[in-house]
Order: C-alpha cells, then sequence, then structure tokens
C-alpha cells in the first residue's frame, strides 16, 4: 500500500506530469505515491520524467480501465 495516493484521471498531458511532480515534491524520500490515470500517453512521460529526477516507478498495471502507477520518491 502506498504512503499517497493520487487519481488524475480526466486530465490530460502535461497536467498530468505536473500533478505528479507536485505531490512528489511534497513527500519525503523513501515515500510511495500511487497514481491512477486514464490518459495513455501520459504513461512514458512520467515513467521518463520521474526517473530523470530521481524517483524509481515500482510498478505500472492496469485496474478498471485506467493505468496505476507506485512511485517512491527519491533523495
Amino acid at each position: 500500500m502506498a504512503d499517497r495516493a493520487l487519481d488524475i484521471r480526466g486530465l490530460l498531458c502535461p497536467l498530468t506530469w505536473a500533478r505528479v511532480k507536485g505531490e512528489l515534491l511534497s513527500m519525503r524520500a523513501g515515500e510511495t505515491l500511487e497514481v491512477t490515470l486514464d490518459h495513455r500517453p501520459a504513461l512514458p512521460d512520467i515513467t521518463r520524467n520521474a526517473a530523470e529526477l530521481g524517483h524509481d516507478v515500482l510498478s505500472t498495471s492496469e485496474r478498471d480501465g485506467a493505468w496505476v502507477l507506485v512511485i517512491e520518491r527519491g533523495p
């Protein structure tokens, strides 16, 4: 179970990454964020941008017509 959850269904790029980034910045290193989204093109963008900032995408799955990413906040 993630430390926090963020539901961004209905948002499109670049707002998807902006919301995820904002949430990650408010977290402590090692905390996890579960992100639920329905905009498929945002998946590789969020994954790439998170990695570039030192965060780890721990898992990606599909659930009930949406995608769920679990991201661990980096240092």
